[in-house]
């Protein structure tokens, strides 16, 4: 058998379509009980032209996955960003918009906002709403778009980019993903008018080339996106509003709650921080403070 380095670029449980020169080979993981992911490079054993053994992982740059308080989920790795995708319809959730940027800056990963369905009459306030925190306050870069008629303004963004498309079910990655690379025939839902929350329309990571030096890969919606895998102290670094003020609290471990002498806690009532925000934050770290230690 020859041995060579491929890249997984889609994934069904346990087995895994692993690309190696252009050509796709089913393969199962050998051995070591690594999970592995869409986007690892991986080394594999080619045992003969439709089939290869997974033997090994190359280090990757970074992961990006989701926990809640008894398990986590691996989502995609080896990303320079996330295109977090909303959308007013079928149920708008900020702290799902939140956790994905809390999981983008724990990460190293440039997150982009992208507020999908701005054909519809109610997403002009909606997005309004939205830029003038995620934009004009924190400095997040948001794109608003309808991908039913055009995504012409997201093919500059992805040139020369490894990206991961994230979103609740129902918000459009799916026609977002066929719109930019057409051959991808990615399966799209209609979200009838009476329902509250989308359908899933893809069921499993896939990575799209869009061209030699550009990957896209679309993921499943969710509907949540627990971060219990992260460092209860570390939350607050995460924060770009909090970030530049840390350190000039009364108490160097303030965890910026109930302690007195804190800062963020003076900033969030003198309205310099969104109290959606800090609600959040209170939320993740209340949450983090439940979790078992081992």
């Amino acid at each position: 058998m020859t041995q060579v380095q491929g890249l997984i670029i889609n994934s069904h449980g346990r087995h895994f379509s692993v690309e190696y020169e252009g050509k796709i080979y089913q393969s199962t993981a050998k051995g070591k009980k690594t999970e592995y992911v869409v986007g690892d490079e991986v080394l594999i054993d080619i045992i003969n032209n439709d089939q290869a053994s997974i033997t090994d992982l190359v280090p990757r740059k970074n992961l990006i996955y989701r926990s809640d308080y008894y398990r986590s989920k691996i989502i995609a790795s080896n990303l320079s960003q996330l295109l977090i995708v909303v959308a007013i319809k079928p149920n708008f959730n900020i702290g799902f918009l939140d956790s994905c940027l809390l999981c983008a800056e724990s990460s190293e990963v440039t997150p982009i906002i992208i507020i999908n369905k701005m054909d519809l009459p109610e997403s002009a306030e909606f997005a309004l709403k939205l830029r003038e925190l995620y934009a004009n306050t924190l400095g997040y870069q948001v794109i608003e778009l309808s991908a039913l008629t055009n995504c012409s303004q997201l093919e500059e963004l992805i040139f020369n980019q490894q990206t991961l498309l994230i979103g609740q079910s129902g918000v459009g990655k799916s026609t977002i993903t066929n719109q930019i690379c057409p051959n991808a025939n990615a399966k799209t839902g209609e979200i009838a008018k009476y329902e509250t929350s989308g359908k899933h329309t893809t069921t499993h990571a896939t990575l799209y080339h869009i061209n030699d030096s550009s990957d896209l890969i679309d993921c499943p919606g969710l509907q949540e996106f627990g971060l219990y895998h992260l460092d209860i102290e570390q939350i607050a670094w995460y924060f770009p509003e909090m970030r530049e003020h840390l350190g000039n609290c009364k108490f160097h471990n303030c965890l910026h709650i109930n302690e007195p002498g804190c800062q963020i806690k003076k900033m969030v009532d003198n309205n310099l921080i969104a109290a959606s925000r800090y609600a959040f934050y209170s939320r993740i770290i209340n949450n983090l403070k439940t979790k078992k230690h081992y």
